[in-house]
């Protein structure tokens, strides 16, 4: 199997047999579909930081400052939804400040919405910060940084939904 659908079997298991979704997690040779599978298992499991600290780890082993900084969005939204505000604001710190390091600015783009949608989850006003920090950082005419400043201010306004993590 593909580590797509490596990570694609935990987020189905993870909801109804944590220790199996966690056996194929370990399984996954690229870390950023490995985080995404912590992640998941984060999410609904009864002890998700455990699985978030595993998600983190194998995020900085991903090849690149975008991968790094990008793929955390996921363990930011899910320490979120289970209620653990300060450990995903802090996650999202780090994820941010690594995030204001990558070149080329469209990568800084794409993952500073990936981490301004995540932080949605903890609270408006985390994504007001992290939209602030995108608009000053991804200044440039480049159309991801346009496009990724156009949708944040679109969901600050409530015009548009930020993204969904977890199906």
């Amino acid at each position: 199997m593909t580590p797509t659908q490596y990570r694609d079997q935990v987020a189905q298991l993870a909801k109804t047999d944590v220790a199996k979704a966690a056996e194929i997690a370990e399984r996954i040779s690229d870390p950023w579909f490995q985080a995404q599978a912590w992640s998941h298992l984060a999410r609904h499991a009864d002890r998700p930081l455990q699985f978030a600290r595993k998600a983190a780890k194998s995020a900085a082993r991903a090849k690149d400052d975008y991968q790094r900084s990008a793929v955390r969005a996921w363990e930011i939204a899910a320490l979120a939804e289970c209620g653990y505000n300060m450990q995903s604001r802090q996650s999202l710190i780090e994820s941010v400040e690594l995030a204001e390091l990558i070149t080329p600015v469209s990568s800084r783009a794409e993952s500073l919405l990936l981490l301004f949608q995540a932080a949605f989850k903890i609270s408006k006003e985390d994504a007001a910060m992290v939209a602030e920090i995108l608009r000053n950082s991804c200044s440039s005419a480049h159309w991801r940084a346009v496009r990724a400043r156009r949708d944040a201010t679109r969901m600050l306004k409530d015009e548009i939904s930020p993204r969904e993590f977890f199906w």
